[in-house]
Parts: C-alpha cells; structure tokens; sequence
C-alpha cells in the first residue's frame, strides 16, 4: 500500500560555504514563524496515511496509522489511555488541517481504546474510529458504541462472514469495511445484500487491481482503499508527444550544461515553453522585484539547477491522468522534494538538486504508462541518478529509500537509514511535511 508519512514543518538553516556560487533562486515555500519546531530531545512521532477513494477515483478521505519512534509497529502503548492519548495529543500538535485538510481520517484503534474517555475528545466530524470487531464481546461495548454515534462520532467495523450480528450492526457502526484481504467479491456481495438497506458507508478495502476495481464500483460501494491506482499500465505506442518531446530535448541541455545561447534558442522554438517559463519566474511565489521579460535572462537567474527541477516537473505536464493518478503525480512530486530535503541535511546543494529529479522520477513508469527503462533511455540523465531510480544503487540511493520507507510505513527501516546516513529522525520527518507543504504550493 502508499502510505505518505506527515511529520512536522522543516527549514533548513543557511550555510555559510556558498559564497562563490552560481547565484539561483530560493524556491522554497516560506514557512510560517510560529511553525512548530520538535526539541531535540523530544521523541519523534510518525503519521502515516493512504488516500481512500470515491468512486470517481477522487482523494476524500486518509487511513492514519500513528506511532512514535522506536515502538514496533507490532506492540501497543501500554494502556488503553496511552494509546487514546498519543492519538488525540498528535492530532492537536500536527493540527487536523494540516493532517487532512477538508478531508476525512480514518484512525484503527486498538483493542478497548473505545472504553476511553480521551476519545470524546477527538474531532467527531470528520473522524473515523475503526475498531475491531473483537471489542463486541459484552452489552456493555455495544452501549459505548451507541453513546459515541449518538455524540456525532463516526464508527467503523470491520466486516466477516463469521460471528457477526448484522442486524444490529446500525446500532454500532455508522461504517462498514469489506476487506479483499480476508472476504472474495463473491462473499462480500452475499454480505452486501444484507447490510445495504441499513444506508451504512461501505468502504472496499485492499482493492490491488484496476479489474477489482471496476468491479467493485458495480455494487456501488461508498469509497475504495488500495494500490491500484499506482500500477503501471503499459501502452503499446511508443511515441512521444511533440510537445513533451521538446522539453526532454531542453532537459537534456540543461542537464549537459549547454551554452546558455542554445538552450535559449531550444526555448525560443515553442511558445508556449517560453510563456511557462516567464510565467514561472514572475510569479509571486518567486519573489522577484522587478519583471523579468526574456528567456535568456530568466535561464541566468534561474540556473541550471532549478531549471533542471522545474523542466523535470514539466515532463509529467499534459499527460492525460484519471484522478487517482493525479494523486500518484502528487506523491512523486512529494518524494522528490523530500528526497532533495533529506540530501540537504549532509550533502552540497548541486547534489541535493540531483535527489529531486531521483525521487520525483520514480513514478515516471505509472505516470506515462511505459517500463521505467523505456521511459529513462528518452532522457539522459546521469549514471548515479539513473542507478537510484532503477537499481535503487549508488550514492543517492539511501536517500531515496529513506523517502520511500516514510512513505511507506516502513519507520523501523527508516531509523535504520537515519543512523546509518547520519540524519536526526525529527529533521528527516520534520522534512516530509514540508515537501507536502511545498508540493500544495507547486500545484496551485
């Protein structure tokens, strides 16, 4: 499953080495003054989360997983309040907004975290308390189900074939999760029959396939959770459009560190590059003082480095995406700001700009619908960026895991890379909700 991993805001602090250099353009969103930074000697507290889909494959609602550093995922808190209290106090530090925006959460809870008062203190609109269906052994746990639903919360249920009183499921649960991982369509439409007509929100869980998808849609389900917006569907044409052709043609330049009279001159063969880019560098997130009015001065200002960025960003531009792949592009854009954050913390800017391109191009193959091979031979990118991206080998590619073990709920793996490349946890998760900072700010 994708997971994107939300910690708390980052800025990295300036150095003081880079007098002599190239002068570019601080593209960074700035961050608030009273963004909260984590103490050093404060524990780092991990959110995980995985889009759920509507059925016109649209994002409206987070699965969130929390924990902090150094707990297996495996082994609870202590007590049923240690665990309602991590929850509640994450949710109150990150802020709801932040975590989710206008959307929903989901939250699994452990077993009788129910019984807990800290839960009345969770948002009820526009949070789902998933709890397991073990936790309805006594009249007593149906009783605080039915006191939460009457306060507004949202209730949801795991549901089997096995052991489960379905007519009184609306007494319970105000939502009802069928999971492809344990039930086949087969079983799960025999249940649906029953549950339908008590108008509960079905969600379709563990949905791997764009076959299971279309599927599920027959029978109507509410919202759909999986991977398989992620996959990669091969096309068989293998032709580019003009248009992107002549970006990856201006990529390539830049890339090699062309004469800035040529890459001008590539520029100055499509209008439309032309107006991007002026657009681009004039626009208010910039910062500029004065307007800039030729390609070859905004080349200069600009630099090779973050042209470079802002070329590898227009490569994905005019692809003709379905909704959920317009979240999958939303994710590269995520992992290579991260991945170039992270590179930061140790590593010269030249090569910390080279990790953007790594993490952002690693979903090129499900984005353009060809093999990630096919998909880089049209781009000739150096040997160390092109070994991360396909062999996950080379100087970059403890870096890139390190975003894709945030991302992917991998956190025992990714304290392991945080030691072994010599990156303090709170600064590299610090660092991820700023690369989503920076890529809402991109989108706009």
């Amino acid at each position: 499953m994708k997971w994107d991993l939300i910690t708390s805001a980052f800025r990295r602090e300036s150095e003081n080495n880079d007098a002599g250099r190239e002068p570019t353009i601080d593209h960074s969103p700035s961050l608030a003054p009273d963004t909260p930074q984590a103490p050093a000697d404060q524990k780092t507290v991990f959110i995980a989360r995985q889009p759920i889909f509507d059925g016109a494959e649209n994002v409206c609602a987070y699965q969130l997983f929390i924990r902090q550093a150094g707990d297996l995922p495996e082994i609870a808190p202590h007590t049923v309040d240690q665990s309602a209290r991590l929850i509640v106090d994450t949710l109150n530090n990150f802020g709801v907004q932040a975590v989710l925006g206008s959307r929903q959460g989901w939250i699994t809870l452990p077993e009788r975290m129910l019984d807990s008062d800290i839960v009345d203190l969770l948002p009820s609109s526009n949070i789902v308390l998933e709890y397991p269906a073990t936790f309805l052994n006594s009249p007593e746990a149906e009783a605080r189900c039915a006191h939460l639903l009457k306060q507004g919360h949202h209730l949801a249920q795991a549901c089997t074939d096995k052991g489960l009183d379905l007519a009184q499921l609306p007494r319970v649960a105000s939502h009802i999760i069928y999971d492809f991982a344990h039930l086949d369509l087969k079983d799960i439409a025999k249940l649906d029959r029953t549950i339908q007509p008590y108008g509960l929100v079905r969600l379709a869980r563990n949905i791997h396939t764009r076959a299971d998808f279309e599927a599920c849609k027959k029978f109507g389900f509410d919202v759909y959770q999986g991977n398989f917006f992620a996959k990669a569907e091969t096309i068989a044409s293998n032709r580019i459009d003009p248009s992107r052709a002549r970006i990856v043609e201006i990529f390539n330049l830049v890339m090699n560190k062309a004469d800035i009279s040529v890459i001008e001159d590539a520029f100055k063969h499509d209008v439309a590059l032309c107006y991007s880019l002026l657009c681009y560098i004039n626009s208010v997130g910039i910062g500029m003082q004065y307007k800039v009015a030729s390609i070859r001065n905004a080349i200069m200002l600009l630099g090779y480095e973050f042209l470079w960025r802002w070329l590898s960003l227009l490569v994905y531009a005019g692809i003709d995406l379905s909704a959920a792949q317009r979240v999958l592009l939303n994710t590269a854009i995520i992992r290579g700001r991260l991945t170039e954050l992270l590179g930061q913390i140790n590593l010269p800017d030249k090569e910390a700009n080279a990790l953007f391109v790594v993490g952002n191009f690693t979903l090129l193959d499900a984005l353009l619908g060809i093999p990630m091979e096919q998909a880089l031979k049209r781009i000739n990118l150096p040997r160390d960026i092109a070994s991360a991206i396909l062999q996950r080998e080379g100087r970059y590619a403890p870096y890139l895991e390190l975003a894709l073990a945030f991302e992917s709920n991998q956190l025992a793996k990714a304290e392991l890379l945080c030691a072994q490349l010599n990156i303090d946890p709170n600064a590299a998760s610090r660092a991820h909700l700023a690369a989503i900072e920076w890529a809402n700010v991109v989108a706009k």
